[in-house]
């Protein structure tokens, strides 16, 4: 029942994974997870029909159980022997026992919390626990009322037997199992930051930087795009850490330039993770103090027409053809950042106030030409960078 509804006898299994109709995989899936205890008629009734009075119940749920019975044919046993009826209840028949990855899991999981337990014990039966978790709860069935609570209570076991497990992991830092079961959990759950972080580290850890750098941008857009968050202050501190990584000692000059010359030529602006931009605008800094010369920071936001935030699908279109204008209407050196889910920050060097705002006016005229739509507004502030104090 974990990431799927599959019931297997013997070599012959039935899944809900083909299309077919809902409410009689819904009865086998309750008396299945409900197979201890008989289940009386009006509460599978208000699990299927919870506010519908035009249902006749009675009649309805004989119907319903026929249809239920039916998924059952593929193992070649009475039907009526493993849903069985009595007075006015149904069950899962006791005398066909069952076994569920529910229960199991949770067993594994509270005997990795015994006390006094060897730690190797401890993480030997986590892994045996968390190797079962294929994703959450009857998937197919996530806005059930029924399911919603019995998810949720899996899920945060999941959530805390992932992290007590890393952190046996890391103690004999054993990245590859690390990453192993990282992998596994952002698959479940790619909201969570700390399976994020844990994978990024590990990768790096392992020597891994490429895919560190690339796991953490997919997290980033995932993140932007999907959910509409910002990563965290740890999460950039990673990713700068990655980036400062020591090189090999090479003394060969044209290989260091040729190693650090961008992928591929591109036009326009340059785009960079917040953490770098940073770094670029305590430089600009540092050189105004000394040359006098101006520079002024941009910063764009989004917003629908009353401040509030569009919805993640919209922001995500909105702040793609955002970012598309500021490449082509910046200079090739001039550098930008997306600063949050509804922003973009921008440097601007050498620039008056007035030629600043013509910048940022004519990024948003070309975003406009772009994106049509009338309900998302753009926003700009400009202000001049006040050079670092000796």
């Amino acid at each position: 029942m974990l990431g799927g509804f599959r019931l297997t006898i013997g070599d012959i299994s039935i899944t809900n994974k083909v299309q077919q109709a809902k409410k009689p995989w819904t009865i086998l899936e309750y008396l299945v997870y409900y197979h201890s205890r008989e289940i009386p008629s009006d509460e599978l009734v208000g699990i299927i029909w919870p506010e519908d009075n035009n249902v006749n119940p009675a009649n309805a749920l004989k119907t319903l159980i026929f249809r239920t019975r039916k998924l059952l044919e593929p193992f070649k046993l009475s039907t009526q022997q493993l849903i069985t009826q009595n007075h006015g209840t149904y069950c899962w028949n006791p005398e066909v026992s069952l076994s569920l990855d529910t229960s199991e899991f949770e067993s594994l999981y509270k005997q990795s919390c015994q006390p006094g337990l060897p730690e190797s014990q401890q993480l030997e039966f986590l892994l045996k626990a968390l190797a079962l978790y294929k994703g959450d709860f009857l998937p197919k069935a996530a806005w059930e009322p029924w399911v919603i609570p019995i998810s949720r209570h899996y899920h945060s076991i999941f959530v805390r037997a992932v992290m007590q497990a890393v952190e046996l992991l890391l103690k004999d830092e054993q990245w590859d199992s690390i990453i192993r079961l990282c992998r596994h959990a952002v698959s479940v759950e790619a909201l969570n930051e700390d399976f994020q972080y844990y994978y990024i580290y590990a990768l790096f850890s392992s020597g891994r930087q490429r895919q560190a750098l690339e796991q953490y941008r997919v997290m980033v857009d995932s993140f932007y795009n999907e959910f509409a968050i910002t990563p965290s202050e740890r999460m950039a501190n990673l990713y700068k850490l990655i980036q400062d990584r020591e090189h090999g000692v090479n003394t060969d000059l044209s290989l260091i330039q040729k190693s650090m010359q961008e992928s591929q030529q591109s036009l326009g602006a340059y785009f960079c993770e917040f953490t770098v931009f940073r770094d670029i605008y305590q430089l600009e800094r540092r050189a105004i103090a000394r040359t006098g010369d101006s520079i002024f920071l941009g910063l764009l936001t989004l917003s629908q027409e009353d401040g509030s935030l569009p919805k993640a699908s919209v922001l995500t279109r909105a702040m793609g053809h955002l970012g598309n204008a500021a490449t082509g209407s910046l200079r090739h050196g001039d550098v930008y950042t997306r600063y949050s889910v509804s922003q973009y920050m921008i440097l601007l060097p050498s620039a008056s106030y007035e030629n600043g705002e013509m910048v940022m006016q004519r990024i948003i005229r070309n975003y406009k030409k772009a994106y049509l739509r009338k309900d998302i507004i753009v926003h700009y502030s400009l202000q001049a960078v006040a050079p670092i104090e000796n």
